[in-house]
Order: C-alpha cells, then sequence, then structure tokens
C-alpha cells in the first residue's frame, strides 16, 4: 500500500525542514511544491497559472507512487481545507494512505524572522515576506481546520523532536495497517 506523507500549512511554518528530515530518516524522496514553482516560475509569469501546474503535475506524479505501491513525503502547502479534503479522498479511492501533519508557528516574533530572513533574498514561490500580509492572504482559508486524523506540528519546538514524533504516528499507522 501507498503511504502519502503530507506536511502542509502556511509560508515558513517549517514544512520543508521537517518534510526533509523525515524523508531523510525514512529513506523516501520528498516532493517539493516550491520546487516545482521555482523551476517554471521563469517560463510561466502567471501565480495562478504557476500553482494549477504544481497541481496537476502532483495529482499525475501520486498516480504513479499509488500504482506502484511506492510511499513519498510531500512538502505543499495545502491551505485551504477544500484542496486538502480533495487530496485525501483522492489518495483514498486510489487505495493509498494519507499521514498528514500541519505545521505550525505558535510563536508570532520567530515566524516573523523566519519571513524576513526570506525577503533578503525571496525565490519565485516565496510572494509575501510579512506576517501581517502573509494572514491577511490566508483569513478566509480555513487553514487551521484540520484533516482526520491530522497532527498538528508547531515548529517553535526543536525539529528533532517534531521529527521523532512524526516518524512515531507514521510507524504506528503503519504497524496498525499490516
Amino acid at each position: 500500500m501507498s503511504i502519502i506523507i503530507l506536511f502542509r500549512g502556511k509560508s515558513a511554518t517549517g514544512k520543508t525542514t521537517l518534510s526533509n528530515e523525515l524523508g531523510r530518516r525514512l529513506q523516501l524522496p520528498v516532493l517539493h511544491k516550491d520546487d516545482l514553482y521555482d523551476s517554471i516560475a521563469s517560463r510561466v509569469t502567471e501565480h495562478g497559472s504557476r500553482n494549477q501546474i504544481c497541481f496537476d503535475f502532483l495529482y499525475r506524479f501520486l498516480e504513479t507512487i499509488i500504482y506502484t505501491k511506492a510511499s513519498i513525503v510531500l512538502d505543499f502547502g495545502f491551505n485551504h481545507i477544500r484542496d486538502a479534503l480533495n487530496l485525501k479522498d483522492w489518495i483514498e479511492s486510489r487505495g493509498g494512505t494519507l499521514h498528514a501533519f500541519q505545521c505550525v508557528c505558535s510563536d508570532d516574533s520567530v515566524w516573523s524572522d523566519r519571513l524576513t530572513k526570506r525577503s533578503m533574498q525571496p525565490l519565485p514561490n516565496q510572494l509575501i515576506t510579512n506576517l501581517a500580509q502573509l494572514k491577511q492572504h490566508y483569513q478566509d482559508a480555513n487553514a487551521e481546520q484540520l484533516l482526520d486524523g491530522e497532527i498538528i506540528l508547531d515548529t517553535v519546538q526543536d525539529t528533532e523532536s517534531l521529527t521523532n514524533q512524526a516518524l512515531s504516528l507514521v510507524m504506528a499507522h503503519s504497524m496498525q495497517n499490516k
């Protein structure tokens, strides 16, 4: 059975750090939406079109992952709950399993510092580098709403303990499904 491990959340909440570390520990590939988005930025200038290409690619790629019974770690924001619910339903309807983690940063000063660092040399995917603007941008997204079984990881905690927590939950789930 394919296991899709999703780290979702707003910008600068630690998705990339945690997905990379969990992927390393589980020896699984990690697919970052930002890598896709940035790689097409010079050819596709409109933000909405770039996002659509990223999601089209994701679903096509996941078809292969599920068909081959492989597993992967995803670093995709999925800040709109309806998009996350659609992904979960889509994966499960094809026989895959989704383990979802929502990354948050409960300390606004830490979160703001992360965004400020990004503002020094922003990548194409880093359109918003100000915390107030970011919160305004996502105010109607229901981004804090959770999927069934989704775990919140507050990235003011250290990466090691958060990765251990994610690893324990993924392993426990895997053992239950055997």
